[in-house]
This record gives structure tokens, C-alpha cells and sequence, in this order.
């Protein structure tokens, strides 16, 4: 235990400059999604006081620093994950059994510790005080706390099977690429069974559902963990890539259960 905890302290000093830079970026980030939310669902400030062009002027704001926020968000996640794992990568030349003899349960513990300690919490709390000071109360949702825990994970699992940054959104890529190009084939297959508009109601009621996502954290968990305990990254390949069907599955299966 005392190993691990040293672990942690060291990744914690490795990265604690990123985490630093991200931290305004994600109360950034939620403060203005939040708002957007409030916005459209017609309790934000700007509608309720003001004219019509300084609500439009607000939003228009809004929208410039969200997607700011959309695309610096994301990209300091992956330069922190990058930096706890790629440091004791698990492949390539530089892989950690290489020259550190530490388990790879050992370090697989540690960067979880790390990450469940700082990054998960982070966003949650974010979430939570941004929604109680801008709309009254704290959100209630499950998603507020789910989410947080499959962002982190499908970064750590992008990051587990390359040796770089670089290959980390060369993966994400190929896989997003992968996932989405079948959905679209799916979808296309569905039309005729529930009609375009159906097809979107269908495709966004699928999106709210909880098991996908479920099965998504269950892939990467599955993925991180087979890759620090035997170091076997085509098999992890493997499993990652294998979770892409039975998501999608379960994303679209409403749309041909469904009657003609």
C-alpha cells in the first residue's frame, strides 16, 4: 500500500501543473453549458429581463465560449490521462516492465486512485455547485455522477493501449469513426421501419438510456484492466473493438423491435 501511495504522490507531482490549467477550463465549461440549458429552456436571465437582441447577444456568447470550451475540455482530459499513463506506458519500448519492477496491478491501482481522487471529483463537484448556484438546486440527476466516471475511463482505456498523446487521438478516432459510420448504417436500415422523425426520436430516446453507457464503462474497465495485468494489447484491441457492436446494439435495438 505504501507503494501505491507513492505512486500517487509522484503522479500527482508529474501532473499537477495540467490539472491546474484544466480546473478553470471545466468550471468554464459547465457554467456554460448549464446556462445554454437554462437559456433554451427558457429560465435564463437574458430572457427574462432585457430585449429580445441582448438575449440573442447572450446566447450567441454563449455558444462562442461553449464551443471553446467543447474543444479545450476534452484536450486537457486527454493531455492529464496521457501524462498518468503514457509516463508508465504499457506498450512500445518505453512499456513499464521494461525498466521498473512494479506489478502492473500495482500501477494500475495507483492511476485509478489517482484519477478517482481528482478528475471524477472535480467534475462532479463542478456540476453540482454550478447547478445549485445557477438554477437554485443541486442537479439530482444520475448523469452528474456517471458521466464523470465514463469520460475518465474511455480516455484511460484510449491511453492504455498507445504509447503517446498522439496515438491516443489516432484510436479515439478510428474508433469514433468506426462506431459512428456503423450508426449511420443502422440507421438507414431502421428508416423504413419508423420513418426519419421517428428514426430521431427513437435514436435520441436510445441515447438517454442508461445501459449503453453501462456496457461502454464495462468495455473500457475491461480493456485498462486486461492491458496493466497481461500486457497482451492486440487481445485489448480485441475487446475494446468487440464492445462497438453490442453498444450499438443496444442503442438501436427500439428501432426493429418496433412493428412495420
Amino acid at each position: 500500500m505504501s507503494l501505491i501511495l507513492h505512486l500517487v504522490r509522484k503522479d500527482f507531482r508529474r501532473a499537477w501543473v495540467l490539472f491546474g490549467i484544466w480546473c478553470p477550463i471545466l468550471i468554464l465549461s459547465v457554467v456554460l453549458d448549464t446556462k445554454a440549458e437554462l437559456f433554451l429552456d427558457g429560465r435564463g436571465p437574458a430572457q427574462n429581463v432585457g430585449t429580445p437582441s441582448s438575449a440573442e447577444l447572450e446566447f450567441a456568447v454563449l455558444v462562442f465560449f461553449g464551443l471553446l470550451a467543447i474543444f479545450l475540455d476534452p484536450l486537457m482530459r486527454a493531455a492529464i490521462v496521457s501524462k498518468l499513463v503514457h509516463d508508465d506506458a504499457t506498450v512500445g519500448s518505453t512499456a513499464f516492465w521494461l525498466s521498473r519492477p512494479i506489478t502492473g496491478g500495482t500501477l494500475l491501482a495507483s492511476k485509478a486512485i489517482l484519477l478517482a481522487l481528482s478528475m471524477i471529483p472535480a467534475e462532479i463537484v463542478a456540476q453540482l455547485a454550478v447547478s445549485s448556484y445557477l438554477s437554485g438546486s443541486p442537479s439530482t440527476s444520475p448523469d452528474v455522477f456517471l458521466f464523470p466516471i465514463i469520460s475518465t475511463a474511455v480516455f484511460m482505456m484510449l491511453a492504455v493501449v498507445t504509447a503517446s498523446l498522439t496515438g491516443m487521438a489516432v484510436m479515439g478516432a478510428i474508433m469514433a469513426g468506426v462506431t459512428w459510420g456503423a450508426f449511420l448504417v443502422l440507421s438507414w436500415l431502421a428508416v423504413p421501419r419508423v420513418g426519419g422523425e421517428g428514426l430521431v426520436e427513437t435514436a435520441m430516446l436510445a441515447v438517454e438510456r442508461y445501459p449503453p453507457w453501462l456496457l461502454l464503462l464495462g468495455v473500457c474497465v475491461a480493456v485498462i484492466c486486461h492491458q496493466y495485468l497481461t500486457r497482451r494489447t492486440k487481445r485489448s484491441l480485441v475487446i475494446a473493438f468487440s464492445g462497438i457492436p453490442v453498444f450499438l446494439l443496444l442503442l438501436t435495438v427500439g428501432w426493429f423491435w418496433l412493428p412495420s
